[in-house]
């Protein structure tokens, strides 16, 4: 087995920690913050666990993606956190809608020292409880000690492996949240208004949407692969690839991608932009390895 294959599964195993990077941190402050800043995200904040993340989605009107937010209390104070690339629309869109409301906005400086630890080696470490891959972890301000480091590449294939779509690849705005699985973490169906909320309370009565996010396991080059075409053997386009990642255990790519709801075939042809074949791709069940 080599040093990388041993690495994860030590990682998924005993768990380990990884730096989180640059972040969209706010924090929301003002009497009104709770009642606010819950009329404007999915999940129900008047359930927040003290010490612990909810996850949470900020939506358009019409039920598509602003956001894939990380929402806790700490000292009279909100604090939300999401992905780097949301720095410029996050604060505007969540500012948007507040007219006489008393609450503050204020734009946190990036910390390069933030990190996650997670799995079984992150219970007894004190610091915001969340699953940020899938299982039990907690935030810190800086490194634990005597914990294994997991790469950015183990990062992305724990992910893949699990099924947990990333702002920026899987997530985007034009997707709903049943289309990428979040209802099922991100969503209070009982919880009452929020923007968006009429057309996500559809689709869930409905219980239809036109694609699913989904993982795939196949034979091509995972760096060709992102934004590459699914065909049918008819030829067909039955739905893409966001990410991929080559496997050290399974000797194989793992991807995640959406197909369409009206796609019954499990095994594809992966096209990259030009149309060119990249290889085959089979459609597999989360987790992807276990």
């Amino acid at each position: 087995m080599s040093s990388e294959a041993s690495r994860l599964r030590q990682l998924r195993r005993e768990g380990g920690f990884f730096f989180l990077g640059p972040r969209t941190r706010l924090r929301l402050t003002g009497a009104d913050r709770v009642r606010y800043l819950n009329g404007q995200v999915t999940n129900d904040l008047r359930r927040l666990i003290p010490g612990q993340a909810m996850r949470a989605l900020v939506l358009t009107a019409k039920g598509r993606l602003c956001a894939d937010i990380l929402v806790w209390s700490e000292d009279e104070a909100l604090l939300i956190d999401a992905d780097a690339s949301l720095a410029d629309s996050l604060p505007g869109r969540l500012e948007r809608y507040a007219v006489a409301d008393d609450v503050n906005f204020e734009i946190l400086l990036p910390d390069t020292t933030l990190c996650h630890a997670f799995g079984p080696a992150a219970a007894p470490l004190a610091g915001i409880r969340v699953q940020r891959l899938g299982v039990d972890g907690v935030d810190l301000l800086s490194a634990p000690f005597g914990l294994l480091e997991a790469s950015a590449h183990d990062v992305t294939l724990l992910a893949i492996e699990r099924g947990l779509p990333q702002w920026g690849w899987e997530l985007t705005g034009e997707i709903l949240p049943q289309e990428a699985g979040l209802e099922q973490m991100s969503v209070d169906f009982h919880k009452g208004c929020y923007v968006g909320q009429e057309v996500v309370s559809r689709i869930e009565s409905v219980g239809r949407v036109n694609r699913h996010l989904c993982g795939f396991l196949g034979d091509f080059d995972p760096e060709k692969s992102p934004s590459a075409n699914l065909l049918t053997a008819a030829g067909e386009k039955a739905g893409w690839l966001t990410r991929a990642a080559r496997h050290p255990e399974l000797d194989k790519t793992v991807a995640l991608g959406y197909l369409l709801a009206r796609c019954t075939e499990t095994s594809f042809s992966v096209l990259d932009e030009s149309g060119a074949c990249l290889g085959r791709a089979e459609r597999s069940e989360f987790p992807l390895f276990s």
